[in-house]
């Protein structure tokens, strides 16, 4: 009897100095998780129950070492994170844009963010993620040279709209400071991907100005009214004029066979004529831009074959080559 007491006695002091049991697995926040892994929050932001920050390594004194990452929270917990498989090419810097807007129309919350891979004219690459029923890419969009972009709301709209510009052409017809980059309104469309939003960028007839620019954003975003300016009779006529005198000037200062690419590249003429064809284009009427420029470069003579080359390339290059062919047939 006295043995059993003994080991009575022994198991309650042996359990009197037992650790407690383990507290049930709870959300851990995004400040323990990033203590937790060295890092810190460059940017956050925050939607209901979801959070999302872009995390570096915490005291990082460049770029490459930060290996930044976009992070997302849902009700405490860790739900998605980028790797470099997310991406269309490596990423130095992320940015932020927003959190829990509707950007496609389906009434449902997305995340958009930014990833930029550095050098002096590349790339930004857009990204727009569904936050339910789990955080998964749904549009993808390589804006590359195109920097500044962001979604903005138009009144009676159902989904916002991206005013960007389309940079396939730089460096083709001047130097990229002087390169011409059309403007385009983009939409995020059912199928997920960025696409023109055709309503707003064709025109009724050629050389009218685009629908978006009757839009009070227009006014709102200089760059945007701008290029809406361009579209102005007086303002077409005076480009028009430079072009021919441009044009006149090269041609009478030696003969045809002798005159080459670089002469019109040098003077401007490649890129105000490619600027201007696309400014039709864009507005759903390229052959309406064959035709002007007729008007002002008669004949064929072997810089505007290749000019004419070149600029088909651009645009067969372009990520919106598909949506320019569709610009153009739609009548709606």
């Amino acid at each position: 009897m006295l043995r059993i007491i003994a080991a009575f006695a022994a198991c309650a002091m042996a359990n009197a100095f037992a650790a407690p049991p383990a507290a049930p697995a709870g959300p851990q926040d995004s400040k323990a998780w990033l203590e937790s892994q060295g890092l810190e929050a460059a940017a956050t932001k925050e939607f209901q129950d979801y959070e999302v920050l872009v995390a570096r390594v915490k005291g990082a004194k460049d770029a490459a070492s930060a290996e930044e990452r976009v992070v997302v929270f849902a009700k405490g917990r860790l739900a998605w994170q980028s790797t470099p498989k997310d991406l269309v090419e490596p990423v130095q810097k992320f940015t932020l844009h927003s959190l829990g807007r509707d950007l496609d129309g389906s009434g449902q919350p997305q995340l958009h963010f930014s990833g930029f891979s550095g050098g002096a004219h590349c790339c930004t690459t857009h990204y727009v993620y569904r936050l339910k029923p789990q955080v998964k890419r749904h549009a993808v969009y390589p804006a590359k040279n195109v920097g500044g972009t962001d979604f903005i709301e138009l009144p009676g709209r159902k989904a916002p709209v991206m005013i960007s510009a389309d940079d396939s052409s730089a460096n083709v017809f001047a130097p990229y400071s002087n390169s011409y980059f059309p403007m385009v309104v983009l939409e995020v469309g059912a199928k997920g991907r960025f696409q023109f939003a055709h309503d707003l960028m064709r025109t009724r007839l050629p050389g009218m100005t685009p629908p978006i620019c009757a839009q009070p954003a227009a006014v709102a975003n200089p760059w945007l009214k701008e290029r809406c300016g361009e579209f102005t009779g007086s303002k077409r006529k005076a480009r028009t004029s430079e072009i021919q005198a441009k044009l006149r000037e090269i041609k009478s200062s030696r003969s045809a066979d002798k005159v080459t690419w670089d002469d019109y590249y040098a003077t401007g003429v490649l890129s105000a004529v490619a600027a201007e064809m696309n400014r039709h284009a864009y507005t759903g009427f390229a052959p309406a831009g064959m035709s002007w420029m007729e008007t002002v470069w008669p004949g064929n003579d072997t810089v505007k074959v290749a000019f004419l080359d070149k600029l088909r390339e651009s645009r067969a290059k372009s990520v919106f080559a598909d949506d320019l062919r569709i610009l153009a047939t739609d009548t709606r």
